[in-house]
């Protein structure tokens, strides 16, 4: 499993989502991997100094990555009803459900402003 990890910037705890790697490498092959560049950044994590590759999420780039996951969850909620529509089994939709349920748990992790970076893992 994969994951991204967001970083607030007052040297509390992390807050991880890990991921299928299916759905990470779906990500990777979408404009998620376009936004932002990681830079070498020096951050205190849990009382320890350390140097991440991290995304610094300024107001243009947070705008940008929850511009992305809005457009994300409603293509596939639009598959997701076409998928309702075709009666299709509920182990069926079952991938559909839990790409929709990581991208909202994104989503909402880029309008906490309490994080402040965000690294792609």
């Amino acid at each position: 499993m994969l994951s991204v990890t967001f970083y607030p910037d007052d040297g509390h705890t992390p807050h991880g989502i890990r991921m299928v790697d299916t759905l990470y490498e779906w990500l990777a092959h979408s404009d998620f991997a376009q936004v932002g560049h990681s830079q070498p950044t020096s951050i205190r994590v849990d009382d320890a100094m350390v140097e991440l590759p991290l995304i610094r999420l300024t107001s243009t780039t947070r705008s940008m990555f929850i511009a992305l996951f809005n457009e994300m969850i409603l293509s596939e909620t639009s598959a997701m009803l076409t998928d309702l529509d075709a009666n299709l089994s509920q182990e069926a939709l079952a991938p559909r459900t839990y790409r929709l349920k990581k991208l909202f748990e994104l989503l909402n992790c880029l309008k906490d402003n309490g994080f402040a970076y965000l690294q792609r893992e």
